[in-house]
């Protein structure tokens, strides 16, 4: 059977941590605090200074990314950093990038994108720009020569929900994979970043090895290119990537293998999901926006495992399925709770009793979940819960991104809804390194439940006094 090894234990007493897909973006250097998680200086490809830095909760509080950009000029409606995928040591995010030349700022959609992959297997933890990929981009010459160094549509097309990384190797190696044309014209586009070569004089090679290739795929018999919508992507055992669709099924890619030299195409296996759970449709059929009633994700014990919260509001059931081993199809059901079960929890600690969304599989226990709570459009609670002893362990309030330290004046860049949230074990790389972040995320998480239980307390004493 294939499985994880099981993580070492973070500053914080945990062993893995919930990671946010905002960024914090500020024009502060992370140096200037003194953050031990602070990474290396970086450079966009516009040749502008970049650094990231990690705020490091215990979960089931959710950990943010910070990017230190000084100097980025600020244009109305342009997207903002955020978080695509992590694992292990690695987070790959992506962030766009203004061009320089003011007579090419009139048109934001011309800004190219940079690629990034925080990593902290060095210490201090290291950022790397990835390289571009213009295999598949759309090149003009006469208008190309106005952009520098590039515009975006001389980029390939990568969809960030089509992206993945995997760590592998002992000496800090990383994969990243995005997936582009689901069917019979499929291609997968690789990234293999080595570890540092020992001499000098393997620095040409170490450039060349970082080049994106592109390998055609042959689609597997059994699920509907056409209808299909990834919902997350899953490392597995430091050798698979999983593209899922949490209605149909599971794409299985052996990167070690298609990273390869070989030029033949690489096959794709496919493992479909339990019967049971193939028998409802999609809340959003179009998959625009994140799917709020299913998850799958690698558990405690290296094995992949699909929750599921049934449709009705007042009656819903959460059940969980668990595939012991990736080289077979077969799953096992696993622990079930129902909605009045689940309420009670949340009633005897006074969260609220709503119907949760976008579950999250424990990195650390084999039978615990996390679950969004929204109490109203400004708070939201994640919850842990262990399923099979029907105990709810722990709780956090969700942080929102312009509460880390902005100035009043600055304007929301991003607004949380509700989410998926990314589960990662970069905090045991980090080790006493996050100190400092871990005890600024309690501060934070206090003050806010403080605000929160406060605003209540006014709000229950106004409506008494209308009584």
């Amino acid at each position: 059977m294939a499985q994880f090894p099981a993580p070492p234990v973070g500053p914080g007493g945990g062993s893995w941590l919930v990671l946010d897909r905002f960024i914090h973006r500020t024009d502060r250097d992370a140096e200037d605090g003194g953050d031990g998680t602070a990474s290396e200086l970086c450079y966009t490809c516009t040749d502008r200074p970049i650094r990231a830095s990690i705020r490091v909760a215990d979960p089931p509080a959710v950990s943010r990314l910070r990017l230190h950009w000084p100097g980025r000029r600020e244009f109305r409606g342009l997207v903002e950093p955020h978080v695509i995928a992590a694992h292990d040591h690695a987070i790959l995010f992506e962030a766009t990038v203004p061009l320089e030349d003011p007579m090419c700022c009139g048109n934001t959609y011309s800004f190219p994108i940079d690629h990034f992959v925080y990593s902290a297997f060095s210490s201090p933890p290291s950022l790397h720009r990835l390289p571009v990929c213009l295999t598949g981009g759309v090149s003009t010459p006469d208008e190309d020569i106005y952009f520098k160094p590039y515009q975006r549509r001389q980029q390939r097309l990568m969809l960030e929900e089509e992206m993945g990384i995997l760590c592998h190797g002992r000496r800090g190696e990383f994969t990243v994979v995005d997936f582009t044309k689901f069917g019979p014209e499929g291609e997968l586009c690789l990234l293999h970043h080595r570890a540092p070569p020992p001499a000098p004089a393997s620095q040409q090679k170490k450039d060349i090895e970082m080049q994106w290739r592109v390998k055609k795929v042959l689609f597997p018999k059994g699920p509907s290119a056409h209808y299909w919508i990834t919902d997350t992507i899953v490392p597995v055992a430091g050798r698979f990537l999983c593209w899922v669709d949490c209605y149909q099924g599971i794409l299985v890619v052996d990167v070690l293998h298609a990273k390869g030299n070989s030029s033949k195409d690489y096959q794709l296996r496919y493992i479909p999901l339990p019967e049971e759970a193939l028998q409802s449709d999609r809340l959003d059929p179009d998959g625009d926006c994140p799917d709020p009633a299913r998850r799958v994700g690698i558990g405690a014990d290296g094995t992949l495992k699909l929750v599921c919260i049934s449709r009705p509001r007042s009656a819903f059931t959460i059940r969980s399925w668990t595939l012991p081993d990736i080289n077979q199809t077969k799953w096992l059901e696993g622990d079930t709770m129902g909605a009045a079960e689940f309420w009670g929890l949340c009633k005897a600690q006074g969260l609220p009793q709503v119907k949760p969304t976008f579950p999250l599989v424990s990195l650390a226990h084999p039978h615990e979940f996390f679950f969004l709570l929204e109490e109203d459009h400004t708070t939201y609670w994640i919850v842990e819960v262990n399923i099979r002893d029907k105990v709810l362990k722990s709780s956090a309030i969700y942080i929102n991104e312009e509460e880390e330290g902005c100035t009043p004046d600055r304007a929301r860049r991003n607004v949380f809804d509700g989410d998926s949230f990314i589960p990662s074990a970069f905090s045991c790389y980090l080790g006493m390194n996050a100190t400092k972040s871990y005890e600024l995320s309690k501060m934070m998480q206090k003050e806010k439940q403080l605000r929160v239980a406060q605003r209540k307390s006014q709000t229950e004493g106004v409506e008494g006094a209308c009584c």
